[in-house]
């Protein structure tokens, strides 16, 4: 019974999420930025949502576009609007998700989530394959997480961010607060497009161009 409880509460969080990320960011409350980030891929064992073994850069960013958010299963507030933006995301891919581009979520409490908990909880977001859902040992989540720019101490009060960047050629923007899948898609894209027209360059950042 409080399993199927809690799976209506998710479900409707999933559909409730996106208006609230809007009306948060009009109220100025978790308003959008970003910035240029410093990023150092750190080739850890993980583990995914099916209990697999996966090696952060060898296995899973390689040389795709990678979107990666942190996230913990017992997060009342911040980690399922990152989880719903996720899942606009993924609507937005379409064919593109796990074939050009990944997205990561990896868990900041890896001693609660365990892979059964993440594959739970992937399941309630409709993730499909290239969503992967990740933990592990600890040492090894703290190891990528500091790397990343993403380790916090208390994981009460991490902060929300979404990383953007390119395995192949870096150019990694972190993304503040809860941006829409839009804002997202179009640094995506402006990646994919950089890689077309001039292979060793970087691609600027759209929200950048915006505010200049």
């Amino acid at each position: 019974m409080k399993k199927d409880l809690l799976a209506v509460l998710l479900s409707a969080t999933v559909l409730v999420c996106p208006f609230l990320i809007r009306a948060a960011t009009a109220a100025g409350v978790g308003a959008v930025g970003s910035d240029a980030a410093d990023v150092r891929l750190i080739d850890v064992p993980l583990l995914d949502q099916d209990g697999k073994r996966r090696m952060l850069v060898s296995d899973l960013v390689g040389e795709q576009i990678v979107v990666m958010n942190f996230i913990f299963t017992t997060c009342p507030s911040v980690c399922p609007m990152q989880s719903a933006i996720f899942a606009g995301l993924q609507k937005e891919l379409g064919d593109r998700l796990g074939n050009e581009v990944q997205l990561l979520s990896l868990s900041i409490d890896p001693g609660t989530d365990v892979p059964a908990r993440l594959a739970e909880t992937a399941a309630r977001y409709g993730a499909r394959e290239g969503w992967t859902w990740l933990t592990g040992e600890k040492a090894d989540v703290d190891r990528a997480l500091a790397g990343l720019g993403a380790y916090s101490s208390d994981v009460a009060s991490h902060p929300a961010m979404i990383l953007v960047g390119d395995g192949r050629r870096g150019g990694w923007t972190r993304f503040y607060g809860f941006p829409s899948p839009a804002d997202v898609l179009a640094r995506v894209d402006a990646l994919a497009a950089a890689r077309i027209a001039e292979p060793g360059a970087v691609a600027s950042d759209p929200l950048e161009e915006n505010q200049r």
